[in-house]
């Protein structure tokens, strides 16, 4: 757990050393989010590990710094600016961590949250991601196409960007001297050998339409998209990808016939779904049992060192691929079918 009581608020180091210890602290425990918001008295502290919000407790900001100040200066935000919200990244020298930051200005005042790039992630390849070798086949077999639309699906923090990530990381590795790989992305979140990455930055101008239409005139064959958010988005991925170019995006949805009708909601045409979508998985993460007490199920589950006696650690992914847009799925999607409906007719096709 974090320990600071030994830290001086006094001291105009303190903010430093607190953010310092704060990071460090949350790696060795595995966190992957960090919660600091402004408290009656000082910050409260929160981190995520393993899908749980853990309360860290109360904790007192410096009198000359101040922790969230510091943050922000890590992240290279507007330091003085506390009504507006903003993003960026924190990214040690030696690499040993990467994080991206965001901002909120709230009732009570300014709150981040740090979202932290697993370094182990940040070298995965598709099959190392945990989902079953039918999809991951399938999957190398379309990142070997010269075009079409790869689309992650899932709530926050299911891990869509670092599947799509690793499948850059895979073209990277494969063909990065013969194919032109290019993302947009907001904000950046790690980086990738041989891509040329862009982030998205509004406050001069740069939204992401621009962006879009600007890696068009770039001569790509493969587009990393960061997400897709809205109907231009959606037309401009799907353009490219009948045009000949193979576009990796992600998508907030609840399940894969979720996505699916959230595209049709976006004017995408059934045409372009059925000829260009071809692959698209929803994924979340789920709790995975902790190997050295047999996920609670031995009689040292409560004493058990590695996962503090909760019976699980880490996450493993759970992962559902629609199958091939045809036959009575088509039929079903061109109809202009819900969510439920398309479900129904996708868990028949993929009987």
């Amino acid at each position: 757990m974090l320990h600071l009581g030994d830290l001086d608020p006094q001291d105009d180091r303190y903010a430093t050393q607190v953010v310092e210890r704060l990071l460090q602290s949350a790696l060795q425990a595995g966190a992957s989010d960090i919660h600091v918001e402004k408290a009656m008295s000082g910050v409260h502290l929160r981190w995520r590990v393993d899908g749980c919000l853990i309360d860290l407790g109360n904790f007192p900001d410096g009198k000359s710094t101040h922790i969230l100040g510091r943050i922000k200066a890590l992240a290279r935000l507007v330091t003085y600016r506390h009504d507006i919200p903003q993003e960026g990244r924190i990214v040690f020298t030696d690499r040993s961590l990467e994080a991206r930051v965001g901002t909120l200005p709230t009732l009570h005042g300014e709150r981040a949250v740090i979202r932290i790039v697993s370094q182990q992630a940040n070298a995965w390849l598709p099959e190392q991601l945990g989902f079953p070798s039918s999809i991951i086949e399938r999957l190398r077999s379309v990142l070997a196409q010269s075009s079409g639309v790869l689309l992650f699906t899932g709530p926050a923090g299911a891990g869509k960007t670092t599947t799509a990530y690793a499948c850059l990381r895979h073209l990277s590795r494969q063909s990065a001297v013969t194919r032109s790989l290019v993302s947009l992305e907001d904000p950046i979140e790690a980086e990738l050998p041989a891509v040329a990455q862009s982030q998205i930055n509004p406050s001069v101008g740069y939204s992401w339409s621009d962006g879009l239409k600007a890696i068009l005139r770039q001569d790509p064959e493969v587009m990393l998209v960061g997400e897709i958010r809205d109907a231009e988005t959606a037309a401009i991925v799907f353009q490219a990808a009948m045009t000949g170019q193979l576009v990796i995006s992600t998508m907030h949805a609840r399940s894969a016939s979720d996505a699916v009708r959230r595209l049709l909601d976006m004017q995408v045409p059934v045409h372009h779904l059925r000829s260009a979508l071809d692959f698209l998985l929803c994924q979340r993460l789920v709790a995975a049992p902790c190997k050295t007490c047999d996920g609670g199920s031995s009689d040292q589950v409560n004493t058990c060192a590695q996962c503090d006696g909760k019976g699980f650690m880490g996450r493993a992914p759970q992962a559902e691929l629609l199958p091939a847009i045809e036959g009575n799925l088509a039929a079903a999607i061109q109809a202009g079918a819900g969510s439920s409906e398309i479900e129904h007719a996708a868990r028949l096709q993929g009987k």
